[in-house]
C-alpha cells in the first residue's frame, strides 16, 4: 500500500481554554464509574468515550471526552471550571485508591484529519486509524468521539506539530457544527444531561447502576420529561456578543438559554415545542435567529 503521509490538509490549533484533568489509582474506574453518566468500563475496549459529570439535582457540572492513558484517565476540560471541577471531585474520593490532579501538558487540536492517514507530527509517526494513539514521546493522540475530522494531541508534541495552524475559535465553532457540547463556568448546573442531548451522542449509560444524579437523569429519560433541547442557530447580525449562559427569545414568551457560541454560531437549548421558532438574540425581538441543522436527529417528546 502506498504511503499516504498528509500534513497540508490538516490543520492544528493550540487550545488555551482547555486543560487536562488526570485522574489515576487502582480505584479510578470504580470512582469515575459513580460518579459520570457514562460506562467507564467502556474504555477498556474503546479507550475514550463522551461522559457527563452532574450534581445530585441532576444538573450538569462537566461534561466531555475521557480517555484512556496506560494506568491513567484524561479528560480535557475548559480551564475555567477545571479547578472546580478537580476540588469537587476530590470531595467524594475518600478511602478509595485515586488521585486526581491538573495536568501542565499542552493541547492542540487538529483539524482535517482522515481515517487512513498516517500523519507526522512534531518529528514522530501516528497512525489515526484507532481512537486512541500513543505517540512516542509521551504524548496522545485521540480522535474526537462524534467528529471523525477532528482530534485532540495532548503532550510535548501539542506545540510543535508542524502543521498549519488555526485559531482556537475553529475549535468552538466545529463544536457548535457537530453538537458536541462542552460545560463552561457559566452553564455549570443549568442543564440536565439530556437538555444538551447527551443521550443521543451516546454520552450516557442507562444500564449500568448508580451514579450521581442517575435518578434525576433516569426519571427524566423514562417518563418522557424531556421538555427542552438543544438546537444549533446562526445569528443574522455580526455586531450581536452572545456568550454561554445568556438567553435568547422564541414564540409564546419561551426563552432558551446558550450553550456555546462562535462568532455568528450557536448552541442553545429551547423548548423542544418552540424549537421551530422563530427566535431572536434579544428582547425586543429585532435580531433573529436561523435554525441549522446537527448531524443527529432530534425526536419531538
Amino acid at each position: 500500500m502506498p504511503d499516504q503521509t498528509v500534513t497540508k490538509s490538516i490543520s492544528s490549533a493550540q487550545l488555551d481554554a482547555f486543560q487536562v484533568l488526570v485522574i489515576s489509582g487502582k480505584d479510578r474506574v470504580e470512582f469515575l464509574q459513580g460518579q459520570l453518566t457514562q460506562d467507564i468500563t467502556k474504555l477498556d475496549n474503546a479507550g475514550t468515550a463522551l461522559a457527563g459529570w452532574a450534581s445530585a439535582k441532576g444538573r450538569l457540572l462537566a461534561t466531555g471526552q475521557l480517555i484512556a492513558a496506560d494506568d491513567e484517565i484524561w479528560w480535557p476540560l475548559p480551564t475555567d471550571i477545571i479547578e472546580i471541577v478537580a476540588k469537587r471531585l476530590q470531595m467524594f474520593v475518600l478511602r478509595s485508591a485515586v488521585k486526581i490532579v491538573i495536568s501542565t501538558a499542552p493541547i492542540s487540536g487538529l483539524f482535517g484529519v482522515e481515517g487512513n492517514d498516517q500523519l507526522e507530527i512534531a518529528g514522530k509517526s501516528a497512525s489515526i486509524q484507532s481512537r486512541v494513539n500513543q505517540i512516542t514521546d509521551g504524548s496522545l493522540f485521540v480522535r474526537v468521539v462524534g467528529d471523525p475530522d477532528r482530534a485532540w494531541l495532548i503532550g510535548p508534541a501539542a506545540e510543535a506539530t508542524g502543521l498549519e495552524s488555526a485559531e482556537e475559535s475553529a475549535w468552538i465553532r466545529q463544536s457548535i457544527h457537530t453538537g458536541l457540547p462542552y460545560i463552561v463556568a457559566a452553564t455549570q448546573e443549568l442543564f440536565v444531561p439530556q437538555m444538551l442531548n447527551l443521550d443521543l451522542i451516546d454520552a450516557i449509560s442507562f444500564n449500568k447502576g448508580c451514579y450521581v444524579g442517575q435518578e434525576i437523569v433516569a426519571r427524566t429519560q423514562n417518563l418522557g420529561r424531556i421538555k427542552r433541547r438543544m438546537y444549533r442557530f446562526s445569528v443574522n447580525n455580526n455586531s450581536m456578543q452572545l456568550s454561554p449562559g445568556t438567553g435568547i427569545y422564541g414564540p409564546d414568551n419561551s426563552t432558551g438559554k446558550v450553550v456555546l457560541c462562535s462568532d455568528d454560531e450557536l448552541l442553545a437549548v429551547v423548548p423542544i415545542e418552540s424549537s421551530t421558532g422563530p427566535w431572536y438574540a434579544d428582547k425586543d425581538m429585532t435580531i433573529t435567529l436561523e435554525s441549522r441543522s446537527l448531524p443527529y436527529s432530534i425526536s419531538a417528546q
